[in-house]
């Protein structure tokens, strides 16, 4: 550009008489300069401009010497569900929040009975768990159940299973060693042993055993599927009435309760497999009806006895009431519930259940 200017002016400059040439130029090479610094300057100065608006939005992203890099987050393949809890100042929310290593209130045990295989008991409570040993399942072990402590276990034999021949009640103790308090028990259906909530004596087949001495005395029918309360005042199991649970709650006598109402009654038969009550006997968490020897450990519904109708909560693996409310096991999670079935908070399940390995809750 400066020389095309400089051909022009100089062409300018022939035609022009008593016109000083060589001072011309020169002041025309002085404004090119001029024009070129102030072009350099500009440039200078947007770029400045430039990298203080950078600085200014990325500070945050600059490390500073006096300040550590904040950590990457860790990855991991479990996926922790949002948050649903209600800020301090709104109502408590119905949706429950699931904490990832919280464990539900009072004891999950997990007992695994298999004949020839190491008996093992895994108790969940408290964020930790422990495992007790009960020595090694004979051949003739049928069905076990932990005491409410947990430090023994209540075993069925048979000499028999095929032929559902009633065998040895026997209480085992951690290590192995085993204590015969009675023979020829039947064990067949309901009448699998039960321990009384104080954990002194076991229910089996109508017949209350001391866990110590074996000494013994009916307790009052057979009581197949016999359940006590959390507190111990209220007991309940299948009635001989067709389609009924009989509840024996102390201070206000025993009475029979119909369940012909429910859906399930229609089709397959009336849930009346007591898994467990409520410590004012107006709920029954119920099992389905079952014609063959095997014992039924799952709840089907819950059932309300003052309203005469099922409680509706979905998906039922184990329901078992505590007090001020109960602890339910859909198979995918555990839920605590209050008295009014709001729930309170839900909770991973520690393990899954099998043939081998079954769920018991003490509160």
């Amino acid at each position: 550009m400066s020389h095309d200017l400089h051909r022009r002016l100089g062409r300018l400059a022939a035609d022009m008489d008593g016109t000083d040439l060589m001072g011309l130029r020169a002041r025309v090479e002085r404004r090119s300069r001029q024009l070129r610094n102030r072009r350099a300057i500009a440039a200078a100065a947007a770029a400045l401009a430039g990298l203080a608006v950078l600085l200014a939005g990325g500070a945050v992203l600059l490390p500073r010497p006096d300040r550590a890099a904040p950590p990457l987050p860790a990855t991991s393949a479990t996926t922790t569900a949002p948050s649903t809890a209600a800020p301090p100042s709104a109502a408590p929310s119905g949706t429950p929040s699931a904490t990832g290593h919280a464990q539900a209130p009072g004891t999950l045990y997990y007992l695994t009975l298999s004949p020839g295989q190491p008996i093992r008991l895994v108790a969940y409570t408290g964020g930790t768990s422990q495992t007790t040993g009960f020595g090694t399942a004979t051949s003739k072990d049928v069905y076990a159940r932990p005491s409410p402590d947990g430090t023994r276990l209540v075993v069925n034999t048979s000499p028999d299973h095929d032929r559902i021949a009633p065998g040895d009640l026997v209480v085992v103790s951690p290590g192995g060693a085993r204590h015969t308090i009675a023979h020829d028990v039947r064990w067949d259906g309901g009448l699998t042993a039960v321990w009384t909530p104080d954990g002194k004596a076991v229910i089996a087949d109508g017949v209350r055993y001391d866990a110590a001495t074996g000494a013994h005395a009916p307790a009052s029918g057979s009581l197949p599927y016999v359940v006590y309360s959390p507190d111990g005042s209220v007991r309940a199991y299948t009635s001989d009435t067709p389609s009924a649970v009989r509840v024996e709650q102390a201070g206000n006598g025993p009475r029979t309760v119909s369940v012909t109402g429910l859906a399930e009654c229609e089709h397959a038969g009336c849930p009346t497999s007591v898994q467990s009550v409520s410590d004012d006997g107006r709920y029954l968490a119920l099992g389905d009806v079952n014609s063959d020897p095997s014992h039924v450990f799952r709840t089907a519904v819950v059932f309300d006895t003052l309203a005469g109708r099922r409680v509706e909560l979905g998906h039922l693996e184990h329901v078992w009431f505590r007090a001020g409310g109960a602890l339910v096991d859909s198979g995918a999670q555990l839920t605590l519930y209050d008295n009014d079935w709001k729930v309170l908070r839900t909770y991973p399940r520690p393990a899954g259940e099998d043939e081998k390995t079954r769920l018991f809750y003490a509160p």
